[in-house]
């Protein structure tokens, strides 16, 4: 049966819509050539087209026909500014509007193309990445266009909107001082803290800089990191005293002080262990122990190692040819270069190697190659592979800063000393290397209590021979982390009776354990009524990481920040924006969002976030004009 045109008064488009009425459409009128037609759709029932438009914006219904032009469209526009502005709870016909008819969508897929493009665009142009659109920082700005669109509507030129470069670098000071604030407003409340101390030099600017991040836990937020400095290291030199001066300048600008009950985590060089000697409690980084002895097995000489030596030199030759002769583009995957300062890259060239192994015949063409290639000898390579695969899966689990790490030291350490047990099924290069691993571990990854040190010679000895004479093998393209991790912990004991006011012995005679993928800090906050001196101790240990990892990654996005094109970036501006860049995040979680930098400012989220109470009521002052102006800045000298 054919459809017939029938038309329909306003009432009963309105009930239609409501009811949501599957012949309802809305499209794009034939006569829309004025750009005021953006904005507007015609309606149609059925397929038929009716004397009446809506609003995308407000969604209303109105009466037009197609003599009336766009004089509707003219009146209606002033209107629907009018009503956005306003505050009005009148229910609009946006309740009723589906929000998964067809034609939505199509808009949704025309946008999404159209931005698409754009973007494109943008990143050929702008010269950026592609995954720029994937950042933290870019999803909130186009959420906050998208509502400043909402309420300014189309009469506004995008030029009225977008603030000037310098504005940008200005702005970059106040919210830099207001996020300083609310830290410190918050590490006051805090009864635990460690920090990561490390120094690097900028390749580019050839600037000495100095990291400080700080480590506490809470409650409610759990283990938390923030980043209190990368500021440029402006002393005459490196000396003990200097550092140590250094970092208590840092401190102090926080209201934070360094005693006996603090602890410090920092590599292993002489002058950081000189630096943190005298009242402070001085952690080395074990992930920088680690490096070290992989480092000296595979580049240093006469220590009984030179078949995994030459193994690993030929592989470094026929990688480093094969990207300075252009040949990296004939392979499936990029080969990685091992670099002595990055962790765990000896196995990723390695791992790289493996991967485009079989293609390499059909790629290498120099002679010298060729017969490097074909004395490697794969089965050897593989398992030497997987030896390093053991101490990866360590690195990674030491580098985590979301969970307590310092309790695996210790278990790890012994792992590793037997997982270097010599092996009858290994290569006898392998067994080699894995001998130099096991007499060295001992002496190069030092622990920092001298009773542990004790117990742990014993335990080496003694303890865990019996897992020696079977070590499990780990798949090299295995993520075995877990399992590694689960493979140096004892079986639950069985339960005895003991003394009820006794907490340690309670604890040890427990069997609670683990739920799924819980921490330890997670753990002991369940435990907290029944251990409560155990609870504080937990609170006060745990927090302390197991490597600097974060202020080693706090240089890496620093490096990122100073690019060939941005040399003139400041040493004092970089500071501020490695410090909002990793802080930003959870102090908007703990403070919230709705904290504006002035009292004029309108904030979008205000009529959503209006009855929400901040949970730190001491920052209310640093919402109204408490911050400096915006001509008020001392860094006019900087890059905008």
């Amino acid at each position: 049966k054919m459809a017939t045109s029938t038309t329909y008064n306003k009432q009963q488009i309105i009930e239609m819509i409501r009811n949501k009425n599957v012949l309802i459409e809305f499209r794009k009128s034939k006569h829309a050539k004025s750009q005021k037609w953006e904005n507007y759709l015609q309606v149609f029932v059925n397929g038929y087209s009716q004397c009446f438009i809506s609003c995308t914006k407000c969604h209303c219904v109105l009466s037009w026909k197609s003599n009336d032009g766009t004089n509707v469209m003219d009146k209606h526009d002033k209107a629907c500014k009018q009503q956005s502005a306003s505050s009005s709870t009148q229910q609009s016909i946006k309740s009723f509007w589906s929000t998964n008819n067809g034609v939505q969508k199509q808009l949704v897929i025309s946008t999404k193309r159209k931005l698409a493009n754009v973007l494109a665009e943008c990143c050929a142009t702008d010269n950026l990445a592609f995954n720029f659109v994937n950042g933290v920082g870019f999803i909130e700005l186009t959420e906050n266009l998208m509502k400043a669109g909402q309420q300014l509507g189309s009469g506004v030129s995008i030029d009225e909107v977008l603030p000037d470069a310098r504005t940008i670098s200005r702005h970059i000071n106040i919210i830099y001082n207001f996020r300083k604030q609310q830290l410190i407003s918050y590490l006051v409340t805090m009864n635990y803290y460690v920090i990561t101390v490390d120094f690097w030099t900028e390749s580019k600017t050839k600037i000495h800089y100095g990291g400080v991040t700080i480590h506490t836990y809470s409650e409610e937020y759990g283990l938390l990191v923030f980043v209190l400095a990368c500021k440029p290291y402006d002393l005459p030199n490196q000396s003990a005293d200097n550092i140590r001066l250094f970092t208590d300048s840092i401190l102090e600008s926080y209201g934070l002080v360094l005693d006996k009950v603090k602890y410090v985590v920092s590599d292993n060089e002489n002058k950081m262990r000189a630096s943190f000697r005298s009242n402070i409690v001085r952690i080395g980084c074990a992930t920088h122990f680690i490096n070290k002895i992989i480092e000296h097995a595979l580049c240093k000489p006469n220590i009984d190692c030179d078949a995994i030596q030459q193994l690993f030199n030929d592989i470094h030759d026929i990688v480093v040819y094969l990207r300075s002769c252009h040949d990296q583009s004939k392979l499936s995957k990029k080969l990685q270069l091992f670099s002595k300062t990055r962790w765990n890259s000896s196995y990723e060239m390695i791992s790289s190697f493996i991967d485009v192994f079989p293609e390499l015949n059909c790629v290498v063409t120099d002679k010298d190659r060729k017969s490097i290639l074909a004395r490697i000898d794969f089965d050897e390579l593989l398992a030497f592979a997987k030896y390093l695969k053991h101490f990866v899966d360590v690195t990674e689990l030491l580098s985590s800063e979301n969970t307590p790490t310092i309790h695996l030291v210790l278990l790890f350490k012994h792992r590793l000393i037997n997982l270097s047990k010599p092996n009858e099924n290994d290569p006898e290069s392998l067994q080699k290397f894995k001998k130099y691993f096991e007499d060295q571990i001992p002496t190069y990854w030092e622990l920092d209590d001298k009773e542990i040190n004790k117990r742990h010679a014993q335990q080496t000895n003694a303890s865990f021979d019996s897992e020696a004479e079977s070590p499990q093998q780990i798949s090299l393209l295995s993520n075995g982390s877990n399992d590694f991790l689960s493979e140096c912990y004892d079986q639950p004991s069985a339960a005895g009776v003991v003394a009820i006011n006794d907490e340690f012995k309670r604890y040890l005679q427990s069997n609670d354990t683990l739920i799924d993928n819980e921490d330890l800090l997670t753990f002991w906050k369940r435990q907290k009524n029944l251990y409560p001196i155990l609870y504080s101790i937990v609170c006060d240990i745990l927090i302390i990481p197991a490597s600097n990892t974060a202020v080693e990654r706090l240089f890496s996005a620093s490096g990122h920040a100073v690019t060939d094109t941005r040399t003139r970036l400041s040493a004092q501006k970089l500071d501020k924006l490695m410090f909002i860049k990793k802080n930003l995040s959870i102090l908007k979680k703990i403070f919230g969002k709705s904290g504006k930098l002035y009292k004029h400012d309108l904030d979008f989220h205000s009529t959503n976030q209006k009855g929400e109470k901040r949970s730190h009521e001491n920052l209310s002052s640093f919402d109204g004009n408490d911050i400096v102006d915006l001509n008020d800045s001392n860094d006019d000298s900087e890059e905008w």
